[in-house]
């Protein structure tokens, strides 16, 4: 049975209540809040290494800040 991830917190029907990043197994994706189990993996992955590519250039940003700073005074 496929198994779907909500991607947001989310009302169903009869009152069921889902959170992010709950796994549920149906037979067909049970509304827009939800997406395949592997699809979500795959997303997480390019979240997770553009996360890190952001902190590495955040980082390299400030490092020539620094090395400016550093100029100006010795001049």
């Amino acid at each position: 049975m496929p198994k779907f991830v909500a991607i947001r917190d989310n009302f169903g029907y009869l009152g069921t209540y889902w959170r992010k990043g709950e796994v549920l197994d149906a037979d067909v994706k049970p509304n827009e809040h939800f997406e395949p189990y592997g699809q979500s993996l795959a997303r997480a992955t390019r979240e997770e290494a553009a996360k890190k590519e952001a902190e590495v250039k955040a980082a390299e940003t400030v490092e020539k800040a620094v090395k400016a700073r550093r100029t100006k005074k010795e001049n």
